[in-house]
């Protein structure tokens, strides 16, 4: 297959809301994660919050990746402002960062060729705050009759009745309307689709829009993906499912972490087949030669990873490209700080790139602004492709007791705890991993731009 050329990207990350303020933060070491604050929650998080896990009904970590002080004109986008104004914010920051990718991709201004572009956006399918305020009047209904029925009191009422204000009824289509939004919105062409597949969906949105222009159907893709469920729905989601650290400590690739963080955040790149990128001149800021995407199939538990599903991945990127693993520089890991997750792709790495004696730099992100689940990948290809282009790997913070044995591929020498020189003759290449629930799993190899 062609090499997809990379010619633009941007982001909405925690404390980054451009690509360059997120190189700054990586530089400079900073963690974007802090305690969950009454405007995320929309209630004081001290009503829900119970430090001992396993309590119904409470969660038992405070602390996430949040978009905070991010300002947004509704007038700049060729949609009605009153339709803008009324959307969730799933819709507001892939609008932004739609803008912005094809500003960075130097189309914009350019009608002929944004007609040709298309969109596949990963998604979470869970609900946003402003889908859960449509909804919240239909549950209490719904909960008020059937209480009162067990009770035998017809007039029932729940104390406290829901008051949410006036929302659109677009926010109920949170799992595919974004991406008609933005195709309206800029005059993109008919192909937009939302797609779910869990922590890979930033990487089989890239797939799916390497295939449209593999196909010919489309000159130019946007790709990427979005996090931005309702912030209280996901944090009693992961502390039923037990997936925060109890001990506190999130640190991936290290032995004494034990959990992961959850983050928000958007992240989208502008396509287009090498070729023609070469032939009109764009600035190529990395290359795409292989994306390797399994399933684990029937495995132990819907939550437990797959070492050999992790495997074929890998198998399939590197056939793809036709590479050899050895060339690897950097491998960009999922690395979220579950015992579980970290465990198993450590074993999957060792058991594949131990064939190709190779012996990469090994790191991840998740230690910065945490786990961007839908979204996580675009958060490597972020720091990866800024890696590249400016010749140094940021260090993989917080790391005390680095997981590995000396002289295999995961080795406490090859994981990157401090600013490291990325320097190199030849072309530098990197391979980045997203797994995700349900045993979607993904590998993706990125070339320096050239």
């Amino acid at each position: 297959m062609e090499k997809i050329a990379i010619i633009g990207l941007s982001c909405l990350f925690p404390d980054a809301h451009n690509p360059e303020k997120f190189w700054q933060n990586l530089t400079n070491e900073r963690e974007a994660t802090a305690p969950i604050s009454v405007a995320e929650l929309g209630i004081d998080p001290e009503i829900f919050y119970d430090a001992q896990k396993g309590k119904p009904e409470k969660f038992y970590f405070l602390k996430g990746g949040f978009i905070r002080d991010f300002e947004f004109d509704a007038s700049e986008y060729n949609l009605p402002t009153a339709l803008v104004q009324s959307l969730d914010d799933s819709f507001k920051w892939t609008l932004y960062a739609a803008k912005q990718a094809i500003i960075h991709s130097g189309y914009w201004g350019n009608p002929s060729a944004l007609a040709k572009c298309g969109l596949i956006l990963g998604t979470l399918a869970l609900p946003t705050k402003s889908s859960n305020q449509l909804f919240a009047p239909i549950y209490q209904q719904t909960i008020e009759t059937a209480i009162g029925e067990l009770l035998q009191n017809q007039d029932f009422r729940l104390a406290g009745g829901v008051t949410s204000p006036k929302v659109s009824p677009y926010n109920a289509m949170v799992t595919g309307l974004p991406s008609a939004i933005i195709s309206q919105a800029f005059s993109l062409s008919g192909i937009h689709s939302c797609i779910d597949a869990a922590c890979s969906s930033s990487f089989y949105a890239i797939k799916l829009a390497s295939h449209y222009l593999w196909s010919g159907k489309a000159d130019l893709m946007l790709a990427g993906a979005i996090s931005c469920a309702d912030p209280l729905f996901l944090r009693m989601l992961f502390s039923g499912i037990q997936g925060y650290p109890e001990n506190g400590i999130s640190r991936p690739l290290d032995k004494t972490s034990r959990g992961l963080i959850t983050s928000e955040g958007i992240g989208l790149v502008m396509l287009k087949r090498y070729s023609d990128a070469v032939r009109d001149g764009d600035r190529i800021l990395a290359s795409i030669c292989g994306n390797g995407l399994s399933n684990d199939g029937k495995g132990k538990h819907f939550l437990s990873p797959s070492a050999p599903g992790q495997v074929r991945a890998y198998e399939r990127a590197y056939t793809e490209a036709n590479l050899n693993p050895q060339v690897i520089d950097y491998l960009e890991c999922h690395g979220t700080g579950t015992l579980l997750g970290d465990t198993t792709e450590y074993n999957s790495v060792e058991s594949y790139f131990s064939q190709y004696r190779a012996k990469p730099w090994l790191g991840s992100v998740k230690s910065n602004v945490g786990h961007l689940l839908v979204a996580s990948g675009m958060v490597g290809i972020t720091k990866v492709i800024y890696s590249m282009s400016h010749g140094m790997i940021p260090a993989t913070i917080g790391v005390t007791q680095p997981v590995g044995v000396d002289d295999q591929v995961i080795s406490p020498a090859k994981i990157v705890t401090h600013s490291t020189p990325w320097t190199k003759s030849g072309v530098k290449y990197a391979g980045l991993s997203a797994f995700g629930f349900g045993g979607t799993n993904s590998h993706l190899i990125l070339e320096q731009g050239k």
